[in-house]
């Protein structure tokens, strides 16, 4: 008894869909019994139409699968797949077309940071608001949060964006290092305020043992430092190397103005490091003058020794800072200076 093609058969089902791919199945409940008694092994052939190009159909896919993954596709783009089957007698008709969008392409992470470094608010809220998984959060290749990124740079406004989309304050990266430190260390006043009324901490420590206050230290600006005293921070917490604020000032080369409101903030003028090095002596080694007419102005020890033995007028007679070495001989002598010469 001579065979006959394959019916028409239902249209592919529809599977995994992304932005460059689409899972199809078909002819799900054909079994090997009922293809031997139907006219041998039956083969597929998969067309499909692309919206865009308003192509004919052209074939995808040719084979003895019942289902198949069509990768390469445009993101956010309509194709249309119809299936024809065959067997060992002919041809089936083609089956119904079906219709399949792809979606767009997903946000990442450096969508998120492109955005935030090129000051693009508009496109941010967009990012967050669109994103199926929160970007919020995620780092960078340095380990830098978004909130850490735009804290760094002082773009109070995508600070506050990202804030209300969730993200973390606190977050700490692989060094310890927060968002509320590197506001501080740029000087970003109203950054940190806005963190800090938002729950971000100026205790906690980076790895190196600096909390907010060694932070801004380190970037020596007057206002931001003299805020985070006001909020209560300790004037003479010490880092890992056994620095005050004073001290990693002096060591660090920081202006008189920044160590003046260390002083009035209650910071201990001679509190020595684990060396017995006190600010005096360290701001003499950088050769920082004006630093080191303000700690003598404020009762700084001149005599004082460190470990070694050492007094300020060696550490700067051995680095040969002239002006320094002369302005404490003066002092010793009883020419007693101001900050004003």
């Amino acid at each position: 008894m001579m065979g006959e093609p394959p019916d028409k058969p239902s249209p592919p089902v529809v599977g995994k869909v992304a932005h460059d791919i689409v899972e199809l199945h078909w002819d799900q409940d054909v079994t090997i019994e009922s293809e031997n008694s139907q006219g041998g092994r039956r083969r597929y052939c998969i067309q499909e139409q692309e919206e865009r190009q308003r192509k004919e159909f052209g074939n995808v896919y040719n084979g003895f699968s019942r289902s198949h993954v069509f990768r390469g596709l445009e993101p956010n783009n309509t194709y249309q797949y119809r299936v024809r089957v065959s067997n060992d007698f002919g041809d089936s008709p083609w089956s119904s077309v079906i219709t399949v969008t792809t979606t767009k392409v997903p946000l990442i992470g450096r969508d998120i940071h492109r955005a935030i470094l090129n000051w693009e608010i508009d496109k941010l809220e967009a990012f967050l608001n669109e994103s199926e998984d929160s970007l919020v959060n995620v780092v960078d290749d340095l380990g830098m949060s978004p909130l850490m990124i735009a804290s760094q740079k002082g773009y109070s406004s995508i600070v506050e964006t990202l804030v209300e989309h969730g993200a973390q304050v606190n977050y700490s990266n692989a060094s310890g290092k927060t968002s509320m430190m590197l506001a501080c260390f740029g000087g970003h006043l109203s950054v940190a305020s806005y963190l800090k009324d938002h729950g971000a901490l100026l205790d906690p420590k980076d790895h190196g043992g600096s909390n907010a206050l060694h932070w801004a230290i380190d970037g020596d600006k007057e206002d931001i430092v003299k805020w985070i005293l006001e909020c209560g921070a300790n004037v003479d917490e010490l880092d890992d190397s056994s620095w005050s604020p004073l001290m990693r000032l002096a060591n660090l080369g920081g202006s008189a103005a920044v160590a003046k409101v260390l002083i009035e903030g209650g910071a201990q003028i001679d509190r020595p490091d684990k060396t017995g090095t006190t600010p005096l002596m360290a701001a003499a080694v950088n050769g920082n003058i004006e630093v080191c007419k303000l700690l003598v102005e404020k009762g700084a020890g001149l005599t004082l020794t460190n470990k070694y033995g050492r007094t300020p007028l060696e550490f700067a007679e051995s680095f040969d800072r002239k002006d320094v070495v002369q302005f404490l001989k003066n002092t010793l002598e009883g020419k007693l200076p101001t900050t004003e010469d």
